[in-house]
């Protein structure tokens, strides 16, 4: 029996001094094996680390796992995405934080850096080590000269002018912006760009930043919805809360060939006669049908459906930006700053704290009706893809011959777009 006294006395000694160290230094308890406290980090930065609330493993290693039949290391991992560094103290917190003299360093080691400044500049803007994502990989992603040269230097954004009116018709407590545009278009990019840097000062005043920052997912009447139904249809979560005419719509539109060929990959809810192998198909006779909440639409042909669809908000009379969707990708901030300053906000510290600015690393579509995963882009991956001259090769003559005779040229005029150039036209 003395035995077992001296035994329970050990034991509990060891667990008053396992209790005590905890509470002293909780964050010794809960280091993740990449050295980060959880504690520390937002939840956007948890899941941007794969670091799960107390404890469990990462999310890349699941994601191993699951793409490796079980506990299988996958070789030659490209997984480049998020990955934290060190914050800087809440009172470095602020916009005008000057990266050059950091990414002038970061350069004198990695040349392939040169020319990628401003791209570079974005990923440590959301305090992301750009130096675990390889060389190999950075060499893929264009350089910011040829950017410029396919996109232009600045975000082309249709509507602006009404802004002015906007603000003076509605009261800055009423105002809220709401996101709407096609399938494939990246309404949820620029959603998510909104919610978490854009606020209205007055609104927040009134209800907080969570709930009072103006930013709403999608428009009443559905985002994808065609705006015909404006005043007709309502997205249950909307019935009755938001007057249209208080809304200024933020519509995102892509390139019409750009858009065609992303809808023969995932069509949504558009119906018309065409196959893999010839897609789009396009001829007279060769109409669409497509399913929305509030009814059908019917229209001549894909391209037809571009200019319906589009021309709606481009001849409205009510409040309404037009955003190229290859702006959301290479002047993610520029085009949160305009948006958001047209409806009388302002950038605000990301509502997740989670940088100086919230770039959407991951792919922003989620869910299966959005297309296989491996299909859905991250920024590195958008980047490579539409930093690259625009592709008409997929097309047949004669698809090309009628998307540039039936496709709405004012609208594309007015977004700075142009269609193939006359040597593929010719061919």
């Amino acid at each position: 029996s003395r035995a077992m006294m001296l035994l329970l006395v050990c034991l509990i000694v060891t667990w008053s001094m396992v209790t005590w160290k905890y509470l002293s230094d909780p964050s010794s308890m809960t280091e993740q094996d990449n050295g980060t406290p959880s504690e520390d980090l937002s939840a956007g930065q948890r899941s941007a680390v794969g670091v799960k609330g107390g404890g469990g493993r990462s999310k890349s290693r699941q994601n191993q796992n699951n793409n490796n039949g079980g506990g299988k290391k996958k070789k030659n991992n490209k997984d480049y995405r998020t990955i934290k560094i060190e914050t800087p103290p809440p009172k470095q917190r602020h916009e005008n934080v000057d990266f050059k003299e950091q990414i002038a360093n970061l350069t004198k080691y990695h040349p392939v850096y040169e020319g990628r400044e401003k791209l570079v500049k974005m990923l440590l803007e959301m305090y992301i080590d750009v130096e675990k994502i390889g060389d190999d990989v950075w060499a893929k992603v264009p350089t910011w000269d040829k950017v410029e040269a396919i996109h232009g230097n600045a975000p082309v954004i249709y509507g602006l002018d009404q802004c002015e009116a906007y603000r003076e018709q509605v009261k800055p407590i009423d105002r809220r912006v709401g996101v709407a545009g096609m399938f494939n278009t990246g309404t949820n990019l620029l959603a998510i760009l909104l919610q978490h840097n854009c606020a209205i000062p007055e609104r927040v005043e009134k209800w907080g930043r969570k709930k009072g920052h103006g930013m709403e997912w999608q428009v009443p009447w559905g985002k994808h919805t065609p705006a015909w139904y404006r005043k007709q249809a309502h997205v249950k979560n909307f019935i009755g809360k938001i007057p249209e005419d208080d809304l200024m719509v933020a519509v995102t539109v892509r390139h019409p060939h750009d858009w065609i060929k992303s809808m023969c990959r995932h069509c949504y809810t558009a119906k018309w006669i065409h196959q893999a192998k010839n897609c789009p198909n396009l001829y007279d006779g060769n109409t669409v049908h497509a399913k929305f909440g509030p009814g059908p639409s019917d229209h001549a042909s894909i391209a037809h459906m571009w200019n319906d669809w589009n021309g709606v908000y481009y001849n409205a009379t009510f409040p309404r930006l037009m955003v190229r969707f290859e702006d959301t990708i290479f002047f993610p901030k520029e085009v949160s700053r305009k948006v958001c300053s047209c409806v009388g906000g302002r950038l605000m510290t990301p509502k997740e704290r989670d940088g100086l600015f919230h770039y959407v690393i991951d792919s922003a579509k989620t869910g299966p009706g959005h297309g296989p995963g491996q299909k859905r882009n991250g920024l590195l991956d958008a980047w490579m893809k539409y930093g690259q001259p625009r592709d008409f090769s997929s097309f047949q003559p004669s698809d090309l011959e009628f998307i540039d005779k039936h496709i709405d040229k004012e609208i594309m005029e007015s977004l700075s777009w142009e269609g193939p150039p006359p040597a593929i036209m010719m061919q």
